[in-house]
C-alpha cells in the first residue's frame, strides 16, 4: 500500500510522515470512508487481534452507512502500520461538529456495548497518537465513551487516560462448552415455565438463517418493541427508520456463510413468535444488542428468559467463551450473568472549546452513573421519563 504524503481527498490515505516519535509505530494513515480503509481493517482481521463483536468490519460499516452518516458524522479511521507496512492497530472513529466542537467517537454510537481499538500489537502511547489526530484534523475533543477496562485479560490501551465510571456496566457469564446447559442459577419455577411453553404446537427455538426470516422476524420485533415501549411510555427508538436499516443490512451480511453481523434468535410457539434476541458475536463474545417478548398472556411464562437460556447452550456448543447481555440492570440478567464488567468514559480535549465541552459531559455522565447506582433516584428518573413521553401525568 502506498502511503507516501499527499492532499487528502475523500476516500483517499491522508498524508504520513515517515514516523511519529516515541510513539512505537513506524507511521499512521488516515481514512476518510470505508472501502478505503477495507483491505487494511481485513487484514488485521485476519491477524486475530484483540477486538470485540462491536469492531468487527461488517458491523461498523453498515453502522456508519445506515446511522452514523444519517447524523451527520464523517468517517476517521486511523491505521497504524509498521515498518512492513502491516497493520498494528485501527481506531474505529467517526467526527462531526456539535455544540461549536470537533468531536471524535467511538463508530456504533450506543448500540455497541463494547468500544475498544482494534489491536495485536505495538499501539503507540495513546495521548501523543490522539495529539497527532487532533492536529491533523483540528479535533476540539475526543469523547470515548463505553470503554472496557480490559478484553481478554488484556489492559484495553486507552484504559491508561484520564477517565471515569460509564453510567452502566456489562452483565457477564463464561461459557463452558463440556457444560453447555442453562445455568442452575435459574429458579425452579422457571423450568416448569419452559415445560409449558414446550407443550405448544410448534415450539422451537432457533437462530434465523434465511433472508426470509430476518425479513419476518424484524417485522415482529418492530411490534413486539413498539406495544412494550409504548406500555411504559418510553420513546421507540427502533421507530427510526435508519436503525432497523442497519440491523436489517448487518443481519443478512454474511447469512449465507451463518456468520451475520447481527444474529437473530427466536423461540416460538402457539402460532407466534415468543421472544426475539439479536446480538454481534465473535469466537470469544456473544453480546445482546436488543431483545422483545410477545405481548400475549404467554408472556407471564417468561419466554425472553427461556431464550436466553437456549441462546447461552447454544453459544457453548458453538465454542464461544463468554457472553453479555448488554449495557445497563434488569432483573433478568442476574439469571445468568456471573458478573460485570466495568466500562469507562475518557474525555481528551485539545483546545479551550474542548476543555470547557469536556468539562460538561464529564458532569453529565458523573450524574447519570449516580442516577443509576441509586434505586431512589433511577424510580425517579422513570418517572419523570413517562411524564414527559405522555405530555402529563405519569402511566401507572
Amino acid at each position: 500500500m502506498n502511503i507516501a504524503a499527499r492532499p487528502r481527498p475523500a476516500g483517499r490515505i491522508a498524508p504520513d510522515g515517515d514516523g511519529l516519535t516515541g510513539l512505537g509505530a513506524a507511521r499512521i494513515a488516515l481514512f476518510d470512508d470505508f472501502a478505503a480503509a477495507e483491505p487494511v481493517w481485513r487484514r488485521l482481521e485476519a491477524m486475530r487481534p484483540f477486538a470485540s463483536p462491536y469492531q468487527r468490519f461488517e458491523w461498523v460499516s453498515h453502522w456508519f452507512a445506515h446511522v452514523g452518516r444519517a447524523k451527520g458524522e464523517a468517517a476517521l479511521l486511523v491505521a497504524g502500520l509498521d515498518g512492513d507496512g502491516a497493520p498494528l492497530f485501527m481506531l474505529p472513529f467517526v467526527s462531526a461538529r456539535s455544540l461549536g466542537c470537533h468531536i471524535v467517537r467511538f463508530c456504533g454510537g450506543a448500540h455497541s456495548n463494547l468500544n475498544l481499538p482494534i489491536w495485536r500489537g505495538g499501539l503507540p502511547h495513546v495521548a501523543g497518537l490522539l495529539a497527532e489526530i487532533a492536529a491533523r484534523r483540528g479535533v476540539d475533543l475526543f469523547a470515548l465513551v463505553g470503554q472496557p477496562q480490559c478484553w481478554l485479560g488484556v489492559q484495553n490501551p486507552f484504559a491508561v487516560l484520564p477517565g471515569q465510571p460509564s453510567p452502566d456496566d456489562v452483565y457477564t457469564g463464561s461459557l463452558d462448552a463440556d457444560r453447555p446447559q442453562i445455568t442452575p442459577r435459574l429458579p425452579s419455577g422457571m423450568r416448569q415455565k419452559e415445560r409449558k411453553l414446550m407443550r405448544l404446537d410448534g415450539f422451537r427455538y432457533g437462530m434465523v438463517e434465511t433472508p426470509a426470516e430476518v425479513e419476518r422476524i424484524l417485522a415482529e420485533f418492530r411490534t413486539q418493541k413498539a406495544a412494550r415501549f409504548a406500555k411504559q411510555g418510553i420513546r421507540n427508538i427502533f421507530a427510526q427508520p435508519e436503525i432497523i436499516a442497519f440491523i436489517r443490512a448487518a443481519c443478512l451480511d454474511g447469512l449465507a456463510a451463518g456468520r451475520p453481523a447481527i444474529e437473530l434468535h427466536m423461540l416460538a410457539g402457539g402460532g407466534e413468535t415468543l421472544a426475539i434476541v439479536g446480538g454481534a458475536s465473535n469466537p470469544q463474545r456473544f453480546s445482546v444488542m436488543f431483545n422483545s417478548i410477545t405481548e400475549t398472556h404467554l408472556a407471564r411464562l417468561s419466554p425472553g428468559i427461556i431464550l436466553m437460556s437456549h441462546i447461552i447452550a447454544a453459544c457453548a456448543r458453538r465454542g464461544i467463551s463468554s457472553f453479555d447481555l448488554g449495557a445497563g440492570h434488569a432483573p433478568y440478567k442476574s439469571y445468568f450473568s456471573s458478573g460485570s464488567e466495568q466500562r469507562f468514559d475518557c474525555f481528551v480535549p485539545f483546545s479551550a472549546r474542548g476543555r470547557i465541552l469536556a468539562a460538561a459531559f464529564r458532569g453529565t455522565g458523573a450524574l447519570r452513573h449516580s442516577l443509576k447506582t441509586t434505586q431512589v433516584l433511577m424510580d425517579a428518573l422513570q418517572i419523570l421519563r413517562r411524564w414527559s413521553n405522555f405530555g402529563g401525568a405519569p402511566n401507572r
